[in-house]
């Protein structure tokens, strides 16, 4: 292991990113879908710089009451404070706390690294609720004149709660999408927001990013049994459907869906198709800005011909440097074998190693809120 960090180390040589730190993480038999996904959200350098300045504000809390939260902070702290700029760190702490919180994670089976992606950061964004909301309860019953004060912004008069609390986890992954449908016989369009940590998009085979975006805002027509209730007509209409992405994240997750139930099979089966994705991406379905760009700094791969068995690795984009990390052993790998992971463009061949989760940072051109 010393080796190939060594390797790595020389690999770079005088280009070693100062204050970086390449370490490998521990597999505890099949955690690598865990270990692919940590090692993104690493390399999403506003996520972890917020998670370490949470850490600093927030050491005695580790003490005194352990979550997923405290587990990650502690593990990021532990590998940026390293001496060595590479080597293994074994994530067991977190990967504890992970499977005694939810026993979908206890099994020494095959996991999905997106649902873990998805599972982790929305108890990351429950913990921080909660703590908001226990200080401010703190905070209230201390100084009850600063209520007045400040007006009816916490709760309205009957009770409702006010807009949701936005966390740093909220600020780094969330956007908002925008579903609107269009009677067809009025033609009153009615809007519906939703929030979004990730987007999940179905894939063809030999597409790309942008055309699967572009199916996932495509118009639907809700006829027959699908009728929508329109409100000005007060009945079920034929209507158009679409949705768009009205406020794009900062960080940009994108899942493909490469796990498909086959009816007749009975199970899931795993799509090899070729997808590629752009190392920079154009958003040109979002309602305000004219494009978003985002540029690609880590995937996610699945590798295996099959949904239920398999390993994850990760391509990581760190100082113009490409990495990849595969549980203990890191190494540096051409910018240009990144297309090598989009998939196959025939049904059986012997690549079996797929894009799954791409993350994609907002390139600052102006607007980035």
């Amino acid at each position: 292991m010393g080796a190939a960090g060594s390797k790595l180390e020389k690999a770079l040589g005088d280009q070693f990113p100062e204050g970086e730190r390449y370490f490998g993480l521990e597999n505890f038999g099949n955690t690598c879908y865990c270990n692919s996904v940590l090692q993104a959200l690493y390399f999403c350098v506003p996520f972890r710089e917020q998670l370490l300045d949470y850490y600093s504000n927030n050491k005695n809390l580790a003490d005194a009451d352990e979550n997923l939260l405290t587990c990650l902070a502690d593990l990021f702290m532990q590998i940026s404070s390293q001496k060595k700029k590479t080597g293994v760190i074994a994530p067991k702490r977190f990967v504890q706390r992970l499977k005694k919180q939810n026993e979908i994670f206890r099994s020494y089976m095959h996991q999905d690294a997106h649902e873990f992606l998805n599972y982790l950061l929305n108890e990351l964004v429950d913990i921080l609720e909660k703590e908001a909301s226990a200080t401010k309860s703190d905070q209230e019953t201390s100084s009850p004149t600063e209520k007045i004060a400040n007006g009816p912004t916490s709760v309205h008069a009957n009770g409702v709660k006010k807009e949701p609390l936005v966390t740093w986890v909220h600020k780094n992954f969330q956007g908002i999408l925008t579903n609107e449908t269009k009677c067809l016989r009025c033609e009153t369009v009615t809007a519906r927001d939703e929030t979004f940590l990730d987007l999940s998009l179905d894939i063809e085979q030999n597409s790309s990013i942008t055309s699967c975006l572009k199916n996932f805002s495509s118009t639907e027509t809700l006829n027959a049994e699908d009728k929508f209730f329109c409100d000005k007509c007060c009945s079920l209409q034929e209507a158009q459907k679409r949705m768009k992405i009205k406020k794009p994240p900062h960080i940009l997750v994108i899942h493909l869906k490469r796990f498909k139930y086959i009816e007749q099979l009975g199970r899931y089966k795993k799509l090899s198709y070729r997808v590629v994705f752009p190392l920079e991406l154009k958003l040109s379905n979002t309602v305000e800005d004219a494009d978003a760009e985002y540029s690609l700094f880590a995937v996610v791969v699945h590798v295996g011909s099959g949904p239920n068995h398999g390993h994850y690795v990760s391509l990581v984009k760190s100082h113009n440097h490409w990495l990849l990390f595969d549980d203990e052993n890191v190494e540096m790998i051409d910018e240009s074998a990144v297309q090598t992971f989009f998939g196959s463009a025939q049904e059986y061949s012997s690549n079996t190693d797929h894009g799954y989760i791409l993350f994609y940072e907002r390139v600052s051109n102006g607007s980035t809120s």
